[in-house]
């Protein structure tokens, strides 16, 4: 009776220790730029994998703590990129677009593969890559609603925020997508519910 009781703290405990720990190597890896775009995005030696693994081990709820914990740290240790409207409306969808959403869609197809009960390397890829894809899809919005004054004149800015954003998501998704496989043939119990 009283290990069943001794569990449940341990087990919060445990997660929380996981998650700082994953988020410490997302902060780490993130700061390792193997190609830097001058209005912001990276291609980077897949640090949105760490992200990811919360997702896998511990479900949507810590997943959705640690993109939140992911998006403020960046905010801190990166900077703000403010949009070039610069009005409050734009400002906060900025914040909600590139910093927040971009994070939480990180981990979410990844956090909700946590409630399937078998998992294997094509659902990990697969899921990677939703979540790499809506991460895309917050970018790309951002880019044509908040910043498509960079475009070049002349250029489409839907077309402009498709390549612009598409040149390092696409990489960093095929990277982190191929990783996270690999990763899981490799050893399929770090992708395991705890």
């Amino acid at each position: 009776m009283e290990r069943t009781m001794g569990t449940r703290p341990n087990a919060r405990v445990r997660a929380m220790v996981e998650c700082a720990m994953l988020l410490a190597a997302y902060m780490v890896l993130s700061r390792i730029k193997f190609f830097s775009l001058p209005q912001g995005g990276d291609i980077t030696p897949a640090a949105g994998l760490p992200l990811l693994m919360i997702g896998y081990r511990h479900g949507p709820k810590w997943a959705c703590i640690s993109a939140v914990a992911a998006a403020l740290l960046g905010m801190l240790l990166d900077g703000f990129y403010a949009p070039p409207a610069g009005t409050a409306a734009s400002l906060a969808l900025c914040l909600l677009l590139d910093y927040f959403l971009s994070k939480f869609s990180i981990v979410a197809a990844a956090g909700f593969t946590h409630l399937m009960k078998k998992k294997n390397a094509v659902t990990i890829g697969i899921s990677a890559m939703i979540s790499l894809l809506l991460r895309f899809l917050c970018v790309f919005v951002s880019g044509f609603l908040l910043w498509g004054s960079y475009a070049p004149e002349g250029m489409n800015v839907i077309y402009y925020s498709f390549a612009y954003n598409g040149s390092y998501c696409i990489p960093e998704a095929i990277l982190i997508t191929v990783v996270a496989v690999a990763l899981y043939r490799t050893a399929p119990r770090l992708f395991s519910r705890q």
